[in-house]
């Protein structure tokens, strides 16, 4: 096996390089004292290891990783530190080992077994994955897409089917990540900005090693769980691709691209309606996240009128009236509704109905908002009712 040693402090290197050759399982090709050199051989040369130091000036040993992962995915990484709660979480999901400096003969012996024990499974690995790649044998009905729920609460499951297993996830905040990188799905994130909107209240040290943790969690999760999408990272910025990913938000924006509601489309737009179990992340709270919210919410309130005035003009005024319910219950201040609902009412010759109706309304708002209901709304009332 071949390694190379990244550590910009020359005596650690050396005293590294003497141990490895030592124990004289791994060869150590090259040492270097910044990561970008480290980077660069790599870039032309192939290694088994990479023994990386984590704190080190200008890129440290976390943001290299990322690199490196990147360029070869099979490089073992065994972080060095210093410190022994230095993102130690992180060195599990991301890295095959770490060591502390420093670095102890005993120590570095039971890394190696580690390093070892892994090559001897590669073969086995490559097969497995070789077997599952798109294009085999395998058929692809086979494989169970998973599944994301974004409206109320996110939650990612398994497979689309009613008992699928649910993520559990490690943290608050690789979830909010996850959640933050698949609202810009596709699109590139700097570091800067995904610091500034998750982890502006701790120092950027700390906040660094978050983001890396929360980064190697994610990634864990979407191979665990056979996605076919990625987390990339290139020139200090992450994107996310979703792969095989079906999530609930994407299915109702397709479905809302109607020009008007038909017996053709109607059946499918009430399915579109149930996948809008509450707003968009709303048990999150993610301050980024409240202007989609918003504007999902509109098209979720257009559909919803939409059908119920489709269903009043086709006799159904008691469905009409059950969808427009539950909408006010959402919108309890909303004219638009309120003025449906009375013509729905007014379709079924039910006049008590608009009455009680219309003076709910208008108590609620004098007694929660202070004012009055519109000129639009007061008109219809009693153009209804004079009838």
């Amino acid at each position: 096996m071949r390694a190379i040693v990244i550590d910009d402090e020359k005596p650690a290197q050396l005293h590294l390089e003497r141990l490895l050759l030592s124990d004289g399982r791994i060869t150590p090709v090259q040492c270097f004292l910044t990561a970008r050199e480290g980077l660069d051989f790599l870039a032309k040369e192939r290694v088994d290891v990479v023994f990386l130091d984590i704190g080190m000036p200008e890129m440290n040993g976390l943001e290299a990783a990322e690199y490196i992962q990147q360029m070869d995915s099979n490089i073992r990484i065994i972080f060095v530190t210093a410190y022994a709660d230095h993102a130690v979480e992180a060195f599990e999901l991301h890295a095959l080992d770490y060591v502390l400096k420093p670095v102890s003969s005993a120590r570095l012996r039971k890394t190696i077994d580690r390093i070892a024990s892994w090559m001897s499974v590669m073969p086995e690995i490559a097969v497995t994955s070789e077997v599952q790649e798109p294009g085999s044998e395998a058929s692809q009905d086979d494989i169970e897409l998973p599944g994301l729920l974004t409206f109320k609460h996110l939650d990612i499951y398994r497979s689309l089917g009613p008992e699928a297993a649910k993520h559990k996830w490690r943290t608050t905040k690789s979830q909010e990540l996850f959640a933050f990188l698949f609202h810009h799905r596709g699109e590139w994130v700097s570091k800067e900005i995904l610091l500034d909107k998750l982890w502006a209240d701790v120092t950027l040290e700390k906040g660094l090693t978050h983001l890396h943790t929360s980064v190697y969690q994610i990634r864990k999760l979407l191979k665990e769980w056979s996605m076919t999408g990625k987390l990339e990272y290139n020139m200090n910025r992450y994107r996310l691709l979703p792969g095989n990913l079906v999530s609930d938000v994407e299915q109702f924006e397709l479905g809302m691209g109607y020009a008007e509601v038909t017996s053709d489309n109607v059946e499918e737009l009430r399915e579109i309606v149930l996948l809008y179990r509450g707003d968009y992340l709303e048990e999150h709270d993610y301050q980024w996240s409240q202007a989609k919210a918003r504007e999902l919410r509109r098209k979720y309130i257009r559909l919803v009128l939409d059908l119920a005035d489709w269903n009043m003009k086709h006799e159904r005024g008691k469905d009409a009236i059950e969808q427009l319910l539950e909408l006010q219950e959402r919108e309890p201040y909303a004219e638009d509704i309120c003025r449906l609902m009375m013509k729905v009412y007014a379709s079924m010759g039910d006049g008590q109905a608009i009455l009680k109706l219309y003076s709910s309304f208008a108590r609620t708002l004098l007694e929660e908002l202070g004012h009055q209901p519109e000129p639009e709304t007061s008109r219809l009332f009693h153009e209804l009712t004079a009838k």
